[in-house]
């Protein structure tokens, strides 16, 4: 597995957009696997017979903490291994079916006039492969100046 590159405080600029990033689709077994992870034994999330009869949904959902954990993991690897994820506020807009796709798209917004806080915030949106809303919100990120001991977060 290949190690994550450092972004550095002094090099982002408010205005910048990281990389997108897709997952998917998602699926029966993401679905299941997340429900058991967080103890939840609500059917929306592995009995597609009883989505479709009680709910009228097409299938099953992928939770929020699922998609938010791609969220997460979206942001911890464009921080790097010294950086951190300090807030993040999410708006679940629409719900993730089997066989969708996320997109997750990220602007910088803001940034610490202190370098020896260094922080950014950020705006996000997640969409499926309609382009629907699935979620929004915001976030602030520590990432290190290039000063830094290498050792800060160890």
């Amino acid at each position: 597995m290949a190690v994550a590159e450092q972004v550095y405080f002094d090099d982002v600029e408010v205005g910048a957009a990281l990389p997108e990033r897709e997952f998917g689709p998602h699926t029966l077994v993401a679905a299941v696997q997340w429900a058991g992870v967080q103890e939840n034994p609500g059917r929306l999330h592995f009995d597609r017979e009883y989505v479709r009869e009680h709910s009228g949904l097409k299938t099953v959902i992928a939770s929020g903490a699922l998609r938010q954990s791609l969220l997460t993991r979206m942001l911890t690897d464009w921080v790097g291994p010294r950086g951190r994820l300090r807030k993040m506020s999410i708006r679940h807009l629409a719900s993730t079916f089997e066989g969708d796709m996320q997109r997750y798209s990220v602007k910088v917004t803001g940034k610490s006039p202190d370098p020896a806080e260094p922080w950014v915030a950020c705006e996000f949106e997640g969409r499926n492969q309609d382009g629907t809303v699935l979620l929004t919100g915001t976030c602030t990120l520590t990432i290190p100046t290039r000063s830094w001991p290498a050792d800060h977060y160890a």
